[in-house]
């Protein structure tokens, strides 16, 4: 991997920006952090981040509606928004000598959004439309329900809201929202491409060093809630979803989970593909991932099966969780360093991919990791590193959340 250059600036107002040039692209991408997730909506107004996040785009500055839009396109721009726990990011991506123009734009978007009465009503309805689809995706759905459950109020807020709340919702609670939370202080705006640092440090002091904004309140968990749930559902499919305690990426041992799961998970040669796909025939659809949210690190585990079989898919994949521990080959281990290295490396090739790594190390590390560290953090564990890890942080203390036509029995 080539050596790669990164530049980290702080503004006075508590902005910061993070920078990786890369020579031989042509493109360029850019994601604006802002702390406005769904652990900051107000209570009772769950999915008011992600119909502001909409709203936001109908209209800034001198621009209307339609101008916006048509000086957006005009750059070619391919952008995406979504709202984690922590984050409303703001992201895109376009050839590289459109950048500084469309990082102009945003300070409109961002800091002048004219958050306009007459464009509210849609914005909310496609906020309930978009709730509406998750009935038609019950593998999105049962993650959002297994988080929700797993982690602490409000870190488990799901982000599209809850209907009830999105119908009370008023364009009063948005602005508001938008006036108290969004700040300088605490965002971060990172750049990935062939990109001139100078000129990107005097654009975005330029049009984001006058913004002023209140210095956002550390978030208070609670409880949690109860450790299995069901939803009622008469399908012909049981959903579940699974979560655990692991490490979080500031861990020491965070390499070290990742591989572990990537055994379990990584690939049609896996454990749980094998054991619980394969061999039983017990579900269409069954995997594991590592998941950061907000201080708390976990694993997520999905199952899909028919009712009659659904029990026995559950058990199973219980069993190699736990079975893990038991031992790990070096097989198993060369193939989850293949799959996390070239995961990795196409990582390294993508702007866009670039850019969320340089933010998400920023907010969790408060630096940058290069490729290299990462890469050689990865291909020095040994089979004896990971299965230690695997026996100190054992996968136990389940939270179990299910969607179909039968409750099902979590045996731990």
């Amino acid at each position: 991997m080539s050596k790669q250059e990164i530049k980290v600036h702080n503004l006075s107002n508590g902005m910061t920006l993070v920078a990786e040039k890369i020579r031989e692209v042509s493109s360029g991408a850019f994601i604006f952090l802002l702390p406005v997730g769904s652990a900051r909506d107000p209570v009772d107004r769950g999915g008011t981040a992600t119909v502001l996040s909409e709203l936001l785009f109908r209209g800034a500055g001198t621009m209307d509606n339609r101008s916006l839009n048509e000086r957006l396109d005009a750059l070619g721009l391919q952008r995406h928004s979504s709202i984690s726990s922590t984050h409303m990011a703001l992201s895109g991506a376009l050839v590289a000598d459109k950048l500084l123009e469309t990082i102009e734009l945003y300070a409109d978007i961002i800091c002048r959004s004219r958050l306009e009465n007459d464009h509210f009503a849609l914005c909310r309805e496609l906020a309930l439309q978009s709730l509406d689809s998750l009935e038609d995706d019950p593998r999105q759905k049962i993650g959002l329900l297994v988080r929700e459950q797993y982690f602490p109020y409000p870190f488990g807020r799901p982000a599209p809201g809850k209907k009830q709340e999105l119908q009370k919702l008023e364009i009063k609670d948005v602005k508001s929202h938008w006036q108290g939370m969004f700040s300088p202080r605490g965002t971060i705006l990172a750049a990935a491409g062939n990109i001139d640092f100078e000129k990107l440090i005097e654009v975005v002091e330029t049009h984001f060093g006058n913004w002023q904004g209140n210095t956002p309140d550390k978030i208070i968990q609670n409880a949690c809630r109860e450790k299995f749930y069901h939803q009622q559902h008469e399908g012909a499919q049981i959903h579940i979803g699974l979560m655990y305690p692991s490490v979080h990426v500031q861990g020491d041992h965070y390499y070290r989970a990742l591989t572990a799961v990537e055994v379990l998970s990584g690939g049609m040669g896996s454990r749980l593909f094998t054991e619980v796909r394969e061999k039983r025939g017990l579900c269409y659809a069954v995997g594991a991932r590592h998941h950061i949210n907000g201080p708390f690190g976990a694993v997520q585990c999905y199952v899909g099966s028919s009712p009659d079989r659904a029990q026995e898919a559950l058990d199973v994949m219980i069993a190699e969780l736990v079975k893990l521990s038991e031992g790990i080959t070096q097989d198993e281990l060369d193939r989850a360093k293949v799959g996390l290295r070239a995961t990795l490396i196409m990582q390294g090739e993508s702007t866009q991919a670039r850019a969320a790594a340089c933010a998400g190390d920023l907010y969790h590390l408060k630096r940058v990791r290069s490729l290299e560290e990462i890469e050689n953090a990865i291909l020095s564990l040994t089979v004896q590193d990971v299965l230690e890890f695997v026996k100190e942080h054992p996968a136990q203390k389940f939270t179990v959340a299910t969607i179909g036509p039968r409750e099902l029995t979590v045996k731990q």
